[in-house]
C-alpha cells in the first residue's frame, strides 16, 4: 500500500511539475508551438482534410508546375472544366520517400478509408543522379516542422515509418541549418518521453482543430468523348516546326541543338547495374508497403522518356520500368504504363519536351484518373 501511494503522490507531483513548467514557461513554448505550426499547420490540415475527404489528390513533381497554363494539366481540367475537386501536390524533386512521409504524417483512420491517390511516377527519378533518391532541401520543403510534429505525435502510422523518415534525417541532419528538437532528435528518444508527448499531442491538436471531419467528396459518373477529347489536345498543341520529335520548339532550340552540336544528341540513359543498390526504387518499395493500409487501392502511373532524345540504352531503362511496373502489379494497385519500349510505341504529343506530360499525355492519365476513381463502382 505503501508503494503504491508513492508511486500515486510521484506521479501526481510530476504532473504538476509539467503544469507548473507549462504555466511559468509557456510563452517559450507557445513561441515555438504557436507561431510555427500556426504558419505551417493550415498546409498540413489542407492535406489532411483533402485526404480524409476522398478528394482526388495526384502526386508528383516538376510535370504539375513547369507548364501551368496546359489545358489539360489535371488541376486546370478538373477543377476548371470539369467543376471536380482534385488536388495537385508536388513540384520539382518530390520523390517517392517525401510522398509516402506526407501521407504517413497525416495517417489515420479516415484517411486510410477514403484518401484517392495518384502517384506519377518520373523515370528520371530512377537514373542517372536522381537514384540516389530524395534530397533533404525538396524533404524539408513537404516535412515542415508543423508537418513533422504531425508525423511524431499525431500520426496513426504504424512506428516502423517514422523510424524510417527519423533515420533519413538523422543521415542527412548536417544538411538542416540550424535543425530544432524535432529533427535533432531521433523519433525513438522522442517517443520515449511520453509525459511531455501528451502534452505536444494536445497543443498540436488545439491548433490542429480546424477543418477535420470534412464532408466525404461524391464524384458523379462522367460522359466523357475521349477520342474528341484527344484530337482537341493535338489541335491546342503547338506544333514543332524546328524538329521532328515532337518536342516544342522553345525547348529544342534551347537546348537540344547545343547538344546537337557537340554531338551528344541523341541521349543515353543511365540504369543502375543493381536495382536493388537504387535508393529511389527502394523507396518506392516503402511507399508500396505503406499503401497497402489504404482501403481504395492507389493508381500509380509511369511517365515516359521521349525515345527520340533518349534512344541510347533504352533497352536496359526497358528491364528496369517492367521489374518497377511488376512490384506495383504485385501489390494489386492499379498501373498505367506511358513508357515507350521503342520509338514505334510513342506517340508524337504525348510529351511536350523530352520528360514533361504535353496535351495528349495528360488526356490519356486524366482519362485513367476518371476511369478508375470515378467511373469504377468498386471505388466508390
Amino acid at each position: 500500500m505503501n508503494k503504491l501511494l508513492v508511486n500515486i503522490l510521484s506521479f501526481t507531483l510530476a504532473i504538476l511539475l509539467v503544469l507548473g513548467l507549462l504555466y511559468f514557461g509557456k510563452n517559450q513554448i507557445l513561441n515555438y508551438y504557436a507561431k510555427p505550426l500556426q504558419d505551417s499547420l493550415e498546409r498540413t490540415i489542407s492535406l489532411q482534410s483533402d485526404l480524409e475527404s476522398g478528394k482526388i489528390i495526384v502526386f508528383g513533381s516538376s510535370e504539375l508546375v513547369l507548364y501551368p497554363n496546359q489545358k489539360f494539366l489535371p488541376q486546370n481540367y478538373f477543377n476548371n472544366e470539369l467543376k471536380l475537386p482534385l488536388r495537385a501536390q508536388g513540384n520539382e524533386g518530390q520523390q517517392t520517400f517525401v510522398i509516402m512521409s506526407q501521407l504517413a504524417a497525416c495517417d489515420n483512420e479516415a484517411a486510410r478509408e477514403h484518401a484517392r491517390i495518384v502517384v506519377l511516377l518520373s523515370p528520371s527519378w530512377f537514373t542517372g543522379a536522381y537514384e540516389n533518391g530524395l534530397t533533404m532541401p525538396k524533404f524539408l520543403e513537404y516535412m515542415y516542422s508543423g508537418m513533422m510534429n504531425k508525423l511524431y505525435f499525431q500520426s496513426e502510422a504504424d512506428d516502423k515509418y517514422k523510424l524510417f523518415i527519423s533515420d533519413y534525417i538523422k543521415k542527412n541532419i548536417e544538411q538542416i541549418k540550424d535543425p530544432n528538437f524535432i529533427y535533432k532528435d531521433s523519433f525513438s528518444d522522442l517517443k520515449s518521453d511520453y509525459i511531455d508527448n501528451v502534452f505536444k499531442k494536445i497543443i498540436i491538436e488545439t491548433f490542429d482543430s480546424k477543418d477535420m471531419n470534412p464532408k466525404v467528396v461524391q464524384y458523379e459518373n462522367l460522359n466523357l468523348d475521349y477520342n474528341s477529347l484527344k484530337i482537341e489536345a493535338k489541335n491546342i498543341t503547338i506544333s514543332s516546326k524546328t524538329n521532328i520529335y515532337g518536342i516544342n520548339d522553345e525547348y529544342y532550340e534551347r537546348y537540344i541543338v547545343k547538344q546537337i552540336d557537340k554531338n551528344n544528341f541523341p541521349f543515353g540513359i543511365i540504369v543502375p547495374s543493381d536495382i536493388n543498390q537504387n535508393q529511389e526504387y527502394n523507396d518506392l518499395l516503402i511507399l508500396l508497403d505503406y499503401l497497402e493500409t489504404y482501403k481504395i487501392k492507389p493508381l500509380f502511373v509511369m511517365q515516359d522518356l521521349n525515345p527520340y532524345a533518349f534512344a541510347n540504352n533504352r533497352e536496359d531503362a526497358n528491364k528496369m520500368m517492367n521489374t518497377i511496373k511488376t512490384k506495383v502489379l504485385e501489390h494489386n494497385f492499379e498501373y498505367l504504363d506511358m513508357w515507350s519500349n521503342r520509338k514505334e510505341d510513342y506517340e508524337i504529343g504525348t510529351l511536350t519536351d523530352i520528360v514533361h506530360m504535353g496535351e495528349l499525355g495528360w488526356v490519356r492519365i486524366n482519362q485513367k484518373i476518371i476511369d478508375f476513381f470515378i467511373e469504377n463502382k468498386e471505388n466508390k
